[in-house]
């Protein structure tokens, strides 16, 4: 493929909302785990509108660390969201982001990035506030750490 068509095909890629990664032979494959029992899952916040981890969410992602260090068989994914507030697009590009972040943790502690997989959902699925305001609005601005076992 040429330089020009694959900068196209991953462009069009983004404006679907599927990371190009992921659609071009990824070993990881973060359809399933969201659909099956995690070996390991944990849940990160951010603040409004924010991507980089908190203290708080690098713990997380180090117990998670923990747990598939040493065992190169396991694969993760990093799935990020945002709130409905703002723009949808602006909403993407900001859960990706926040996915990004998440992964880029893992590799930074050692774990081959071959193993992490990204993925974004824009304005989070299975979102906990009707308008994404108010208390419940907080847990829609998260990533979901998977590791599971194919």
């Amino acid at each position: 493929m040429s330089a020009s068509i694959a900068k196209y095909f991953s462009l069009g890629l983004l404006v679907w909302g599927i990371s190009a990664s992921s659609a071009i032979s990824s070993p990881v494959n973060c359809e399933g785990p969201t659909d099956q029992s995690p070996l390991v899952k944990k849940v990160i916040y951010f603040e409004v509108g924010q991507s980089s981890l908190s203290k708080k969410a690098k713990k997380k992602i180090d117990d998670l660390f923990a747990v598939v260090d040493g065992h190169p068989s396991l694969k993760i994914c990093a799935i990020g969201q945002a709130d409905k507030q703002g723009d949808p697009e602006a909403n993407k590009k900001l859960s990706l982001k926040r996915a990004q972040s998440a992964k880029n943790y893992l590799i930074k502690k050692g774990i081959d990035k071959k193993r992490v997989e990204t993925v974004f959902r824009g304005e989070a699925y299975g979102s906990f506030s009707l308008w994404g305001t108010g208390d419940k609005a907080d847990e829609d601005r998260r990533v979901e750490v998977i590791a599971y076992s194919e």
